[in-house]
């Protein structure tokens, strides 16, 4: 007889809450039990990084992975480097570039400035003739009224910048030929009058225009300045991202020369060669148009601006000569400037010669101006004022007309020849500089292409 076993005495024990809530969603007999799926990833939630980092700790690991790190650096060193240059080349060209159309700019306003002072110099001029006025003179003074109503609308269109400055100009021209065209009806008529619409005119063209002019040219010279500067400073575009580049291939030849039985890795060394060749001639290169840059600002560009300011002081004084001989023995004012300007012409010519660019202007032709005013001074001083005017408005030889028309002549050709020169300095400064540029991405290639390759040789050894 058998005893039953303690297993069938034994009762069952309870069931888990785990194991109920199993039962519970259990199969129905005689089923596979279903397998619950994963939850799904909300709508739009990033993927997974872990297999990304995963993979990338992988690449890294190991003397391998260091390789890679290498290569990678070498390769965004030499890109780096490669468009650092390209940049350097191309800030310093739109410098030099921008350079020369302010320094354009400069002598376009200057030009305005000395044509808006020799038209009134000549009609203060011709209004001592008295009656109608020498055709020549009419000309003369018609041709530069044109003239600066031609550069106003060049110089608005060159330079946007001085738009509202150049319209608030014109309008003061137009303003003052207007009291100009009264004055001259007034004095064909012999009426006292037309002496005052004349000061009226000339006193306002210095009030209003001239200062207008000056606010402009300063401001145009200040950017030239500007713009030469930022000529210079572009070549730490070049130094810094070549010295950086040089720093991560060398670290790169030498962590492979400590790892490998080779000391010279030799496409790296070839990525090294290319980047130092390259800064080196960039920055000599880069070093000879700062160089070329200060010598025509400090050469020709200066030369320009000394000789236009001579020429505009010495319309002014020749304006304010004929404005004393109109006031009739009341214009101490006028000549005080005059002398003011006069001197300011001997300024310049002070400034030409400390200048080491030659531009042949004769201090003589001035001199010589200077001497027959002196002159017409004494003869009005001494009550002669008809012989004073008729030394001031003759053709002859020795005569302020004259001997003005000869210092005339001469500065508007040394200008002329100036500022071609700075135009010409500055165009041959820049001209390489594109060039430098589209060479300097093809070097940033080359090297990271020979920095990968070298890293690379290394890699197939743990393969």
């Amino acid at each position: 007889m058998t005893t039953p076993t303690s297993a069938m005495a034994t009762p069952p024990p309870p069931p888990t809450p785990s194991a109920a809530a199993a039962a519970a969603t259990a199969a129905p007999a005689g089923r596979p039990a279903a397998t619950p799926a994963p939850p799904a990833p909300p709508a739009g939630a990033p993927a997974p990084s872990g297999a990304a980092r995963s993979a990338l700790t992988g690449l890294l690991a190991g003397t391998p992975g260091r390789l890679r790190a290498l290569g990678v650096l070498g390769v965004v060193a030499a890109l780096v480097f490669g468009l650092g240059a390209a940049q350097a080349f191309r800030s310093a060209s739109g410098a030099v570039d921008r350079a020369a159309a302010n320094a354009d700019q400069v002598v376009r306003i200057q030009a305005i400035q000395t044509n808006v002072v020799q038209a009134d110099a000549v009609a203060t001029n011709a209004f001592l003739v008295g009656g109608l006025e020498p055709a020549s003179q009419r000309e003369a003074y018609t041709t530069a009224i044109a003239t600066a109503s031609a550069l106003i609308a060049e110089a608005a269109q060159n330079q946007p910048a001085d738009g509202a400055a150049l319209a608030a100009l014109n309008a003061e021209l137009v303003a003052y030929a207007g009291q100009i065209e009264i004055a001259r009806a007034n004095n064909r008529q012999g009426l006292p009058i037309g002496a005052q619409y004349l000061r009226s005119a000339s006193a306002d063209l210095r009030a209003q225009a001239l200062p207008l002019l000056s606010n402009l040219a300063q401001a145009n010279d200040e950017r030239v300045a500007l713009e030469f500067n930022r000529a210079g400073q572009a070549l730490w575009w070049l130094m810094v991202p070549g010295l950086l580049a040089l720093a991560a291939l060398g670290a790169a030849l030498t962590w492979i020369a400590r790892h490998s039985h080779r000391y010279v890795n030799v496409p790296l060394a070839g990525a090294a060669l290319v980047v130092l060749v390259t800064l080196v001639g960039g920055a000599a290169g880069l070093l000879g148009v700062k160089a070329d840059v200060d010598t025509t600002r400090d050469g020709e560009y200066a030369a320009t601006r000394a000789v236009a300011a001579a020429r505009t002081a010495a319309f002014d004084a020749k304006a304010n000569e004929s404005l004393t001989l109109i006031a009739r023995g009341s214009g101490a004012a006028f000549q005080e400037a005059w002398a003011a300007s006069s001197e300011a012409v001997t300024t310049q010519f002070a400034t030409l010669e400390a200048n080491l660019v030659a531009t042949g202007l004769d201090e003589q032709l001035w001199a010589d101006y200077v001497a027959a005013h002196e002159e017409i001074r004494a003869l009005d001083d001494s009550g002669d004022w008809d012989g004073a005017v008729d030394l001031a408005t003759g053709t002859g030889a020795g005569t302020g007309n004259t001997t003005f028309a000869a210092f005339d002549e001469d500065s508007a050709q040394v200008l002329s020849d100036v500022a071609d020169r700075t135009a010409s300095s500055l165009a041959d400064t820049g001209g390489w500089l594109p060039i430098g540029g589209i060479l300097s991405v093809l070097v940033g290639l080359l090297a990271a292409g020979l920095s990968w390759w070298g890293v690379s040789q290394r890699l197939e050894e743990y393969r």
